[in-house]
């Protein structure tokens, strides 16, 4: 199995977009499938290349041809296998998280009409780190994985609540909503690790 992150063209940057996080291209050769997995907010749209792939959906199998189109809700299990005798290839978009939550609005700074301070730009970078980092994260993870990840999460996210107090006060609603909408976005991260974890086979985490 072969994945490749999509790059953006580089005077139509993907980067900063509020709908879309990822595009990726897929190849499968036959007998290969993707890990189950699932997103944790964010809808994923798969279109089929080339090939005949076997896509799973939920409980739900429907053989796909090329040209068309499938999409996984939020937190759905979904694996695309290649069960035919030639190469699949498929792309996927993955939506933005950053609409779910409501962080970039949140977050976009000063009056209607003024251009977003360097902090408030440097926040809005840190929450795409957020999520390069769960981007990168593969479908299940050992232990030492899920704790590091997550030790960085929380890194990033003590350096995004400094970038708001200082950009928007944490005196008023709306840096107070701000940094509850990042405490919010780390937390269903942590989770979403939780369950890539236990699907490899791990224990239950017992916090406090």
């Amino acid at each position: 199995m072969r994945m490749r992150r999509l790059p953006s063209h580089p005077a139509f940057r993907l980067e900063g977009s509020r709908h879309f996080q990822s595009f990726w291209e897929l190849e499968l050769t036959p007998g290969e499938e993707t890990n189950r997995h699932q997103h944790f907010e964010s809808e994923e749209v798969i279109y089929l290349v080339t090939g005949q792939a076997m896509v799973t959906v939920a409980a739900e199998e429907r053989a796909v041809q090329p040209g068309e189109v499938v999409l996984v809700p939020p937190r759905t299990d979904h694996v695309i296998a290649n069960r035919s005798e030639v190469v699949v290839t498929a792309l996927t978009v993955e939506s933005g998280l950053e609409q779910a939550t409501g962080l970039e609005l949140a977050v976009a700074g000063g009056a209607e009409g003024q251009a977003p301070s360097a902090s408030l730009e440097a926040a809005q970078k840190t929450l795409r780190t957020i999520e390069e980092v769960m981007g990168e994260l593969p479908p299940d993870v050992d232990e030492a994985v899920a704790i590091k990840t997550i030790v960085e999460l929380f890194d990033i996210g003590g350096g995004l609540s400094e970038q708001i107090e200082a950009s928007l006060g944490l005196d008023n609603a709306s840096g107070v909503g701000a940094l509850a909408q990042v405490e919010r976005r780390i937390m269903q991260a942590v989770v979403e690790i939780t369950a890539r974890y236990r699907r490899r086979g791990g224990r239950a985490w017992m916090w406090g």
